[in-house]
């Protein structure tokens, strides 16, 4: 291979590197509801006040990390595939062997392992990463609301001006405030966010 190829090899690792932290963030900022960023404020954890403020309001955050997640993505994508059209020249090889190889990289590297340590480690991911992703939705939130426009322009019916992209951090706070309204009891309250859990068990478990 040249040395040109390690280098676009090399950039497009970085790239799934990347891309599967912004996938580890995105799933711990959907865990996380307000009340449960309150109490981490309460316990007076640093960088608590600014995931309130992203938990208060999680659309941009996380419309901003899935255009950055797809950007990357398809950056590495295409890196990876104009690698493979230099060093083969069978037309099959350079069709196929990318797909194979992004497929399984798009699946395990980020998709199974990042969403796994994400909801592992909810708060501290969360925790961790809500001053870049402030920042960064404060720079590159106008692109995604832009696109989210145009989607909503050529969609037939009424758009959704935040996005369809409902946070699973929404359903949770209705459900934590339903238990602080006394409208269900805290056992129930437990039993509806075990669904969400069940949602990442694998048959084994459940087997188990």
């Amino acid at each position: 291979m040249t040395q040109t190829q390690w280098i676009l090899l090399g950039v497009a690792a970085a790239c799934v590197v990347l891309a599967a932290v912004v996938t580890a963030t995105e799933t711990a900022l959907s865990a996380i509801s307000r009340s449960r960023a309150e109490r981490l404020l309460e316990e007076g954890h640093r960088a608590a006040r600014r995931l309130l403020l992203l938990a208060q309001d999680p659309a941009p955050a996380l419309n901003t990390l899935l255009f950055v997640r797809l950007l990357l993505e398809v950056v590495a994508t295409v890196l990876v595939t104009l690698v493979y059209f230099d060093y083969f020249m069978a037309t099959w090889a350079r069709i196929l062997y990318p797909v194979l190889t992004m497929v399984l990289i798009s699946f395990i590297v980020l998709g199974v392992a990042p969403r796994t340590l994400g909801r592992q480690h909810a708060e501290g991911v969360a925790l961790a990463a809500a001053g870049p992703v402030t920042a960064l939705s404060t720079v590159l939130g106008p692109i995604p609301q832009l696109m989210i426009l145009l989607g909503n322009a050529v969609t037939p019916g009424k758009g959704f001006t935040e996005g369809p992209f409902t946070s699973e951090a929404e359903l949770r706070e209705l459900v934590d405030l339903a238990e602080a309204r006394e409208l269900i009891e805290a056992g129930e309250r437990q039993m509806i966010h075990s669904v969400f859990e069940l949602g990442d068990t694998i048959v084994k478990e459940v087997m188990v």
